[in-house]
């Protein structure tokens, strides 16, 4: 891929951009429909900018790095019938490309905050293509930028998303409850922050089957129902708990 626009300015569009020009790929325009925020991630960059689709330059590569809900939107901006169009979603299709162009996705597994810096070179990307020559590009393109790249299919994709809002967005509420309960109890969130590193840590090096610890695991129903005591006064962490907790014991009942 000689030349490359990218259709979105926000978190994905922001991380993309920068892994893209630190592997020497030419990203030609950023085009976002609010200007400044066009302006900000282009002269971040130096990359030229816009938000009129008028201005839209002829690139080898669109990428529209935008939430789910806009990508059909935006693909109808896209004029140039001989260009490769992707997406960076991990649940949509290629059919929500709505343009008369080829078609693809191009999928970094990770989650994204424009503040947060991160080694490109460990994020999972997946790609996907209408032909296998777009693919084959997509690969390499993709292969520049990390050391781990699949070629899968859309049902597949929506798998690995499903899989990856588990261990990301859910546990992430997880630590926002805990962090809860802590200011509650007049505690700082940072007492946990070793515990989350350790059971990070050790589904790097075992399975998560195996690395499960906790009263649910041992079916301790003594503590288990102390802790639902503490929860009387919150019925929906009560429930959250309950759920999960019975679906760990369940999970190790032939143990």
């Amino acid at each position: 891929m000689k030349s490359v626009v990218i259709i979105g300015a926000g978190n994905v569009a922001f991380h993309l951009t920068r892994a893209l020009l630190q592997n020497t790929v030419n990203v030609r325009q950023i085009f976002n429909r609010t200007l400044s925020k066009a302006e900000e991630l282009g002269e971040a960059n130096n990359i030229k900018y816009t938000d009129k689709i008028s201005e839209l330059e002829k690139a080898d590569l669109y990428i529209i790095a935008a939430s789910d809900s806009a990508v059909e939107e935006l693909s109808h901006y896209i004029p140039y019938t001989d260009a490769l169009v992707v997406h960076t979603s991990g649940s949509l299709s290629t059919n929500v490309l709505k343009g008369n162009y080829r078609k693809g996705v191009f999928y970094p597994l990770q989650t994204f905050t424009k503040k947060k810096m991160l080694r490109y070179e460990e994020i999972p990307f997946f790609v996907e293509a209408e032909n296998k020559e777009d693919e084959e590009a997509l690969y390499k393109l993709a292969d520049r930028i990390s050391n781990e790249v699949h070629r899968i299919d859309s049902a597949q994709r929506l798998k690995v998303h499903l899989a990856a809002v588990w261990v990301s967005n859910f546990t992430n509420h997880m630590y926002s409850v805990g962090e809860a309960i802590c200011k509650e109890s007049e505690l700082p969130f940072d007492v946990l922050r070793p515990l989350i590193k350790e059971t990070a840590n050790k589904v790097m090096d075992m399975s998560p089957y195996d690395a499960q610890t906790g009263p649910a695991r041992r079916n301790d129903q003594l503590i288990l129902t102390k802790h639902l005591e503490l929860m009387n006064d919150d019925s929906r962490r009560q429930q959250l708990y309950k759920l999960i907790s019975e679906s760990i014991k369940r999970t190790y009942n032939n143990d």
